[in-house]
């Protein structure tokens, strides 16, 4: 996923009437009182790390902020679809919210076209994004290139050769290596592995060439001198690296791939109920402290409305889908 150049020169055009994700056209009604009773958050990952610890701290001030309590609930499993089913099966009165990302919004219907149980532009309303996780491009530090025109090179001269990790079939890193193959021409070995902890160890014992994750997972290694940053996979420099090119610098235009972490609510859900939590979320994003923790994940944000969101989303389930399509992969 990427935010594009055009996101936000366009996003209002997301609000076009018949997109059930995005917010009315119509004049909106007065939202009523919300919340008046709990409201519960369901994330579709397991308890402990960073997604659930960030969102533990939103709903904390949600709380505060709403003067009732909001409960996190963890449906972890099926890349997150397990949580975005309840969701839908809940009432639509805005109490039952989702905390999901591409993954389980974007990648996961169109890996399963056949057995999906929902469409994300279809069964869900974008509320609020908290965050993009960016994507760098790292190789062992004994391969024997320096940039990404290097590492292309070497690959053409190595094809079905050079080896790529990811996280399972179908993550983020999966589809950004096959974006890369499918822009640069080349073709890799994919090696799945169960999460990125044994990516990286397998980078470090030179038994894969290479990595598209998130940049808060390698850039401590790359800062080490142990892996070698070859380029950003964002439209833009990263902050937390400004040092290393983007892959469009490089001459691969479209490399770009990220990580998105939102909120979305049932389709069935009142627009202004949903534009009343967006602006309260948008609150809750300006703390200090959440502002603080962003930064220690390694995630950015822009204080995003309802429609720019919806642009968001879009754009990533055409990307994941032209990419699924070339790539011929599926999980079915």
């Amino acid at each position: 996923m990427s935010i594009s150049r055009r996101t936000f020169s366009t996003a209002i055009v997301a609000t076009t009437a018949g997109a059930a994700l995005g917010t009315s056209t119509a004049v909106l009604a007065q939202a009523p009182a919300f919340p008046t009773k709990p409201v519960t958050v369901l994330v579709g990952y397991a308890p402990g790390g960073p997604t659930d610890i960030y969102v533990r701290s939103l709903a904390k001030h949600l709380s505060d902020l709403w003067k009732q309590p909001v409960i996190v609930e963890n449906r972890a499993g099926a890349s997150g679809s397990i949580a975005a089913q309840q969701v839908l099966k809940a009432p639509a009165d805005g109490y039952t919210l989702l905390f999901t990302n591409n993954a389980a919004n974007g990648a996961y219907e169109v890996l399963s076209p056949k057995t999906a149980t929902y469409r994300t532009l279809r069964d869900f309303k974008a509320v609020a994004l908290f965050g993009i996780s960016p994507s760098m491009m790292v190789v062992r530090a004994t391969l024997p290139v320096k940039d990404a025109r290097e590492f292309v090179a070497y690959a053409k001269a190595n094809p079905g050769k050079v080896t790529y990790g990811s996280s399972a079939v179908g993550s983020a890193p999966h589809l950004a290596s096959e974006l890369l193959q499918n822009v640069a021409g080349i073709k890799m070995l994919h090696v799945p592995y169960n999460g990125a902890a044994p990516i990286i160890q397998a980078l470090l014992g030179d038994t894969v060439d290479m990595y598209i994750g998130g940049a808060s997972t390698v850039m401590g290694q790359v800062r080490a001198g142990k892996l070698r940053a070859i380029g950003a996979v964002h439209p833009t420099r990263l902050q937390s690296a400004p040092e290393v090119p983007t892959m469009g610098e490089q001459g691969f235009k479209g490399v770009e791939y990220a990580s998105w972490f939102g909120m979305l609510a049932s389709a069935q859900v009142p627009d202004a109920l949903l534009d009343q939590i967006n602006a309260d979320c948008r609150k809750v994003m300006e703390l200090p402290e959440m502002k603080a923790q962003l930064q220690t994940f390694g995630i950015e944000y822009s204080s995003y409305t309802r429609p720019q969101f919806l642009q968001v989303v879009k754009e990533e389930v055409e990307r994941s889908s032209k990419v699924v399509s070339e790539g011929k992969i599926s999980l079915e």
